[in-house]
Order: C-alpha cells, then structure tokens, then sequence
C-alpha cells in the first residue's frame, strides 16, 4: 500500500504535467493552427502576440526544467547566527522516483520513461540556464536563441510524460490520466471567435 506522502506527492506532480500541456496546448492553438489565425493576430495586434508567443515559449521550457530538476537542492539558511545549508526537497520526478524506489515501486517502465524526460530537459535546458532564469551575458550578446528543437522531439517528450503519469498512477493506485487535451470554454477557440466577429475562423 502505497504511502500517503507518496500518492499526494505524485498527484501535486501530476497537476505540474497538466499545466505543461496547458501551456504547450495554448501555444500550439495560437501559432501553429493555420493561416487564418495568424492573418486574424497580424490585424488585430501583431506586436501582442509576438510577445506573447515568446512568454508562452519562455514559461513551457521553465516548467518542463522544473519538472525536471533535481530531487532535492540546498539552500542556505542561518540558525542561532550560524550559516547552513538546509536540504530541501523540489516536486520533480527524480524526487516522486526517489519516494517509489522507498517503497518497493519503481518499475522499469517508469524508470524508461522518466529517462526519456530527461533527455528532452538535455535539449531545453541551456536555455533555462542561461536565458530564462538567468541571462548569461555571453549568451545575450550572441542573439542565439537556444534550446530550438523540432515538433517531434517535443510529441515525443509527451508520449514518455503520459507514459511516466500513467505508470506512477497505477503503481499507486490513482490510475492513468488522460491530459493531453485541455480545450473549454473561453479559450483559444473563442478568442479567435471573439476576434473574427463572433465566427469560429475556419483554415
């Protein structure tokens, strides 16, 4: 039986990889859905959605090297005028996989798909690092854009991310969780609705 540190843990978790998909789905509806929607955001306000698709870029990789990130970090605190370092635990995989292994539930098939998310933070995780949360001046100076990668390579971080949620959610006993679609009322179809004089633009 699982514990209930574990399964509350992995359901937090779980709401993490939901909102990643939220931002990826969002960005996909709005910049990559055909020629009628970009002809609607380059009337209406062009320089808007151009900031705004590099924000959505921005928080997607953000989130994703969140997901990520170590299991734990060391921050500094002072105790009684002492300095330390307190180990404090992150809501990432490699932190749910270290909470599994405990208790006799990592299986190779989490194990596989938790690796196949680490290969794609290798990809994004430059960009993190040296554009996003912070701004490596070499890097700046350039104005290379890091972290580009394919639709492919990102499909296929999804398919090890439904992979991992799934597998977790049994060996726990939440089960499998569909997420990939996040579409309802007042999203982005209905901007473009709101924006093409309350018709839904066809492509």
């Amino acid at each position: 039986m699982p514990s209930q540190e574990l399964v509350a843990t992995f359901l937090r978790l779980r709401e993490h990889c939901e909102w990643i998909q939220t931002c990826f789905n969002t960005n996909k509806e709005l910049f990559g859905s055909g020629v009628v929607r970009q002809e609607i955001m380059q009337r209406v306000a062009p320089a808007f959605f151009h900031e705004l698709n590099k924000i959505l870029i921005e928080n997607y990789i953000l989130q994703v090297c969140k997901l990520s990130d170590p299991a734990f970090t060391r921050v500094p605190v002072e105790i009684a005028g002492k300095k330390h370092r307190e180990k404090r635990n992150n809501l990432t995989v490699a932190h749910v996989n270290e909470l599994l292994q405990a208790e006799g539930l990592l299986t190779p098939e989490i194990q596989a798909a938790s690796a196949g998310i680490m290969r794609y933070r290798e990809i994004v995780n430059d960009a993190r690092n040296k554009q996003i949360s912070q701004s490596d001046k070499e890097t700046a100076m350039t104005y290379i854009e890091l972290g580009a990668h394919t639709e492919v390579e990102a499909l296929a971080f999804f398919d090890y991310l439904y992979k991992y949620v799934d597998a977790v959610g049994v060996a726990v006993g939440s089960g499998p969780l569909d997420f990939s679609v996040t579409a309802g009322p007042g999203d982005v179809a209905d901007l473009f609705k709101a924006l093409n004089g309350g018709e839904y633009p066809r492509d």
